[in-house]
């Protein structure tokens, strides 16, 4: 009898790479996708025999059906509806913790945090991650969180400006030359459709931190824009004192400060320099920055 495993909410980055990693799986695993809007699931899913989307939303808890599935996976989203991110975080959390306790057959939860994500303060944003890991992390008896890097299909946009007339891109980590952990969300999919097809039993919580093959800078982002593009570009460093400014063009401005300090934490001095060493609960992917930007920039150009 094949697993039947449940993702949520599957309209997510690693949602996605996930439940395609677990579709190609030779285990052929039922999956069961939940959405807040069903026009999200992908045609080249639905057209899988193995594959079920369901309308669902963390939001108010209403579609979170886990009932015949052995495994979860939950992607603790953001809010940008003006609702306090710790508060959403603890609403949705419930929701879903209450919605596993629904499942009796439920075995595992596989838990998508953050780097970082282990701190109560100077997160920024991620401490949603924080509230989420705390309120989740004992309601199964096997619970893994696992906490990847930066994502290498953040840079997506600069892969258009690096197209443009002017050649450049924006970058928010400062120095240049401050290293970061980033790694491919295909990677990251990969690793959590393994963990929920694992079927040895390991009782209790474990955590995972998930980084690419090395660390790598503004520097090193440049670099492979230009090897991928084949132009020249500006790299245009968004300072510590602009980054709230910055984020105001990006998100509500309610959150910018949030966000900011997101990435304060991951600068020289902040909350979370000292985590991007390699410890006993570090898995690094193989994918290189170039590669992972080569393949965003084929899927963008095709």
């Amino acid at each position: 009898m094949s697993l039947h495993i449940t993702v949520f909410p599957a309209s997510t980055q690693s949602g996605k790479e996930t439940i395609r990693a677990l579709l190609e799986s030779d285990s052929k695993p039922t999956v069961r996708a939940i959405y807040r809007n069903l026009a999200k699931a992908p045609a080249e899913f639905k057209e899988n025999p193995n594959f079920e989307a369901m309308q669902g939303d963390v939001a108010t808890g209403e579609g979170l059906d886990f009932g015949s599935s052995q495994a979860i996976l939950y992607i603790p989203p953001v809010t940008y509806d003006g609702t306090d991110q710790g508060q959403f975080a603890t609403q949705t959390a419930q929701n879903v913790k209450e919605a596993i306790q629904r499942a009796p057959g439920l075995k595992k939860l596989i838990l998508h945090s953050a780097m970082g994500a282990q701190h109560d303060h100077g997160i920024g944003v991620l401490r949603l991650n924080h509230i989420s890991d705390r309120i989740l992390e004992s309601v199964l008896p096997e619970v893994q969180i696992v906490k990847p890097g930066w994502f290498f299909e953040n840079w997506a946009d600069a892969l258009k400006t690096m197209r443009s007339d002017n050649p450049s891109f924006e970058s928010t980590f400062s120095p240049p030359t401050h290293e970061i952990p980033m790694l491919s969300v295909k990677d990251v999919g990969d690793y959590l459709a393994q963990a929920l097809l694992n079927t040895t039993s390991r009782p209790g919580i474990s955590s995972v931190t998930l980084f690419g093959p090395r660390h790598y800078s503004s520097l090193d982002v440049k670099e492979a824009l230009e090897q991928v593009t084949g132009n020249k570009g500006e790299l245009i460093t968004i300072e510590k004192d602009q980054l709230a400014t910055y984020f105001a063009s990006h998100v509500p401005p309610t959150y910018a400060q949030e966000f900011a300090g997101m990435i304060l934490a991951t600068l020289p001095g902040g909350t979370m320099a000292g985590d991007f060493e390699d410890g006993e609960n570090t898995v690094r992917r193989k994918t290189e920055l170039v590669d992972g930007l080569r393949e965003l920039y084929l899927k963008q150009t095709n």
